[in-house]
């Protein structure tokens, strides 16, 4: 294990944890993410918003609403768009992908969060949209739910909870925000590829078998300059110049990668989508990994690729050690269980 770690400025970081009993049968899709999205801007937006326009387009509001600050992300005041489409918003859901789709009343079921900057003192607003969702049901059947609590991750990683909102009581108790403490890097590294990783090159997306170390890098790096400019720290941390140097003497080995199929109806388009991608470990080794390392951390929380609004992208990483067999190929011992903590 390398003893130091790139020191990088970048917006604070919290995950929550919201707690829900099931009071009907609920149904979910195979991959929830889309209806978890829908269901809490839905929400959300009967929450905040006050003006009941049909969008946010020039809203007075937009820059300082809940809503549209966290799901019709507005470019900064004075600012352009810069070359995207949309703002990235300074949320992700952290979908389980084993999580049961098939539940009973009385089940218990979370959603975790991940939420940056100034977004993280909008907890309060979320439990009310999610209290408000549940009594609307979700899923197929349209089950309804009801929100028991929320708890907070004191230290990134660790999945050690503490409660900070109790349905009975009903009070939130809000805790203190820090940058997040990047652990110390490992000389190589297995992404396990929670949900399908989505990268485009050259306006194709990029399979198991055209993976490179400089899509993965490039992608990674792009996002979290994006995320740092907007909600706090130094995006120059993140600057994607010499990222082809490093990318050169970072080795990346794909580890039973496949492609993942998932389709979505979306209601705004009245169309199904395609957003399928990558599944699998990735497998990096090599002298930048050192380099790479805090951002690679970092990715973890903020998920990376096409589709973070819906849960895509997201990673864990592990330490890894990379055996050279016989034929000079690579494959990797079993990396430990646990994703690697703030320490």
């Amino acid at each position: 294990m390398t003893s130091t770690t790139t020191a990088l400025s970048f917006p604070p970081l919290a995950r929550f944890r919201f707690r829900f009993e099931a009071i009907e049968p609920i149904r979910m899709p195979a991959y929830p993410g889309s209806a978890w999205r829908g269901l809490l801007g839905q929400g959300l937006r009967r929450t905040a918003c006050v003006t009941r326009q049909p969008t946010c387009t020039g809203c007075l509001l937009v820059h300082s609403c809940v809503y549209s600050t966290l799901f019709e992300t507005p470019a900064p005041a004075g600012q352009a768009a810069q070359g995207y489409t949309a703002m990235p918003h300074p949320f992700v859901l952290d979908i389980d992908p084993e999580a049961s789709t098939q539940l009973e009343p009385g089940a218990d079921f979370d959603l975790v969060i991940h939420l940056m900057g100034s977004a993280i003192a909008q907890v309060p607003y979320l439990i009310h949209a999610l209290a408000g969702a549940g009594e609307r049901g979700i899923g197929t059947t349209r089950g309804r739910f009801r929100v028991c609590g929320v708890e907070r991750e004191p230290s990134l990683g660790s999945e050690c909870w503490e409660s900070v909102f109790d349905a009975e009581r009903g009070e939130y108790r809000p805790t203190a925000n820090g940058t997040p403490s990047i652990p110390a890097a490992h000389d190589a590294v297995i992404l396990h590829l929670l949900t399908p990783l989505r990268i485009k090159r050259e306006g194709r997306f990029v399979g198991a078998a055209e993976l490179t170390s400089p899509d993965l890098l490039r992608i990674l790096y792009r996002r979290l300059r994006r995320l740092a400019e907007l909600y706090g720290g130094d995006p120059d941390g993140f600057d994607a110049r010499g990222l082809d140097v490093l990318a050169a003497s970072l080795r990346l080995t794909p580890q039973h990668l496949r492609w993942h199929d998932w389709t979505r109806f979306s209601s705004r388009q009245n169309t199904l989508m395609q957003m399928g991608g990558l599944i699998g470990d990735i497998l990096l080794d090599g002298p930048s990994v050192a380099d790479v390392w805090a951002a690679l951390w970092l990715g973890q929380w903020t998920h990376v690729g096409k589709g973070t609004a819906f849960g895509l992208g997201g990673y864990r990483v592990h330490a890894a050690t990379p055996i050279a067999d016989t034929d000079g190929s690579l494959r990797t011992r079993t990396p430990s269980a646990e994703v690697l903590p703030t320490t």
